[in-house]
């Protein structure tokens, strides 16, 4: 895993205890329906950079009709589209879907309907980071959307932190990105735990790569220190004392 994908991730509110780190990621975006499950376990993940709507044509055109009973039929046949749309997303067996773009209202009733969780206009880069994490495949195109293509994860959960509502995609086995959540009572306090982090991910990447190392921060200094107390308690009498005192001073 490289640096790239670790996504940080800051919200005020909460104390720097509740930071977290995640085995899966965090999109700050809330599920797209009211009446979709909160929570979805066991959770089989498709992954769509294309919108769930109906298409629109390059050139304008006005649809004219005399016959009042036919509206009911062209409400009938966009309600038809979207039904098929989500049949192919049922079909396939996913029961969690992360759009890239956008997603049509009906299209969200019909995915409420089948307790299929759903999130549009996921940020690209976070897409990518998905599909490391879960090992689903980005599709465009409905028809591609097989079980193989799906990605898992043990939960997929809406939690609201501090104002906002997030999705938490969790228990991913062997992922190839993760998320930190930064938290802290002010903006100024989740910005410098957010450089501090990113200092220290920065330190034990280049460490990973060439296996050296150089301690700062007076961990020289401590680390003779606690040397010299423990040869101090070796030798005893008024020695010891002097021992520790230049400890003390080191």
């Amino acid at each position: 895993m490289t640096t790239a994908n670790i996504k940080v991730d800051k919200k005020n509110g909460g104390g720097v205890n509740d930071t977290q780190f995640i085995n899966g990621l965090v999109i700050d975006k809330e599920k797209v329906h009211a009446k979709m499950p909160s929570v979805v376990k066991d959770a089989k993940i498709a992954l769509i950079d294309s919108a769930l709507e109906i298409k629109k044509t390059e050139i304008e055109a006005k649809v004219q009709i005399t016959d009042p009973s036919k509206i009911q039929d062209f409400l009938n046949q966009e309600s038809d589209t979207f039904k098929a749309m989500v049949e192919k997303i049922k079909k396939s067996g996913a029961n969690v879907v992360l759009c890239q773009k956008g997603i049509d209202d009906l299209a969200q009733h019909y995915l409420a309907r089948e307790g299929i969780y759903a999130v549009r206009r996921v940020k690209k880069s976070d897409m990518e980071k998905l599909a490391k994490a879960t090992g689903a495949k980005i599709v465009t195109n409905l028809d591609d959307l097989t079980p193989e293509a799906l990605g898992k994860a043990e939960r997929v959960e809406e939690k609201k932190i501090s104002d906002d509502r997030m999705t938490f995609i969790t228990g991913c086995a062997n992922p190839k990105a993760v998320s930190i959540l930064i938290r802290g009572g002010t903006e100024h306090v989740v910005s410098e735990i957010e450089r501090s982090l990113n200092d220290a991910i920065r330190v034990v990447a280049i460490t990973k790569e060439d296996g050296m190392y150089l301690p700062g921060g007076g961990a020289i200094e401590a680390e003779l220190a606690m040397k010299i107390r423990s040869y101090a308690n070796s030798v005893g009498g008024r020695e010891q004392l002097a021992i520790e005192a230049f400890a003390k001073g080191s």
